[in-house]
């Protein structure tokens, strides 16, 4: 069997949310680790209770820049941010989104809807009243594609989506669908569909402290499991 190397981590946090570690330290952190490139991707404004907004923000996208400077040659930095879903087909996408590197957005609770049109149209999903996997996955798909997202984090997390229906649709628009290391939310079969839709994956750390930064071992597993390395866009054939 080949072996693949994960090269850049793509989905970490701070504590300028609800990290434990400095934005300095997630970068050292990679360097030790081997990686080629490191993202901040903090939760966006739209997150009530770890939404990165303001001056806060400010400061956050300027260290990053700093930090590119200062790791030039050693280390990829980018800047990047975790957009949440506030309603069918939408997120707290900034108006300057072409300021990230990377754009992730996923559907997170603690999240207040963006109006009251939006959260209606979506709303039996979002209260598991008529839960329906395909209107979730539309719901997403659609907020992703109006940001220009990258990156879907934990498909599946929180709100059971179509992983065959949206992986389609995620090929056609050239996102990715995360593995997600802190927590696996999708199985062996929907790692697989994803595949045979011809979608990218990503392996993502989702780290809280330095400490995880680059742990990709239970997303690298799954991963194992479903013979899926060819599809991980941030694994490199050794």
């Amino acid at each position: 069997m080949d072996s693949y190397k994960l090269f850049a981590d793509y989905h970490t946090h701070t504590f300028y949310s609800h990290g434990k570690g400095s934005p300095r330290e997630n970068v050292t952190a990679a360097i030790e680790r081997g990686l080629e490139a490191i993202a901040v991707s903090e939760h966006g404004p739209g997150h009530m209770s770890f939404g990165v907004r303001g001056k806060k923000l400010e400061r956050l996208n300027d260290e990053l820049i700093s930090l590119r400077k200062e790791f030039s040659g050693r280390i990829e930095v980018l800047r990047g941010l975790e957009l949440n879903v506030m309603g069918f087909g939408k997120s707290d996408c900034p108006p300057n989104r072409d300021d990230y590197d990377i754009i992730i957005i996923g559907y997170h609770k603690s999240v207040p809807p963006v109006n009251s049109v939006a959260w209606s149209v979506w709303r039996e999903s979002l209260l598991h009243i008529k839960n329906d996997p395909h209107r979730n996955a539309e719901g997403i798909l659609s907020a992703a594609e109006a940001c220009r997202a990258n990156i879907i984090s934990h498909p599946n997390l929180y709100l059971k989506v179509d992983i065959p229906y949206m992986a389609k649709c995620c090929r056609q628009l050239g996102i990715l669908l995360e593995v997600n290391s802190s927590r696996v939310t999708l199985s062996t079969e929907e790692i697989r569909a994803i595949c045979d839709a011809g979608c990218g994956l990503v392996i993502g750390s989702d780290a809280h402290t330095p400490q995880r930064v680059g742990d990709f071992m239970l997303a690298s597993e799954a991963v194992d499991k479903a013979n899926a390395w060819e599809f991980v866009r941030n694994a490199r054939r050794l």
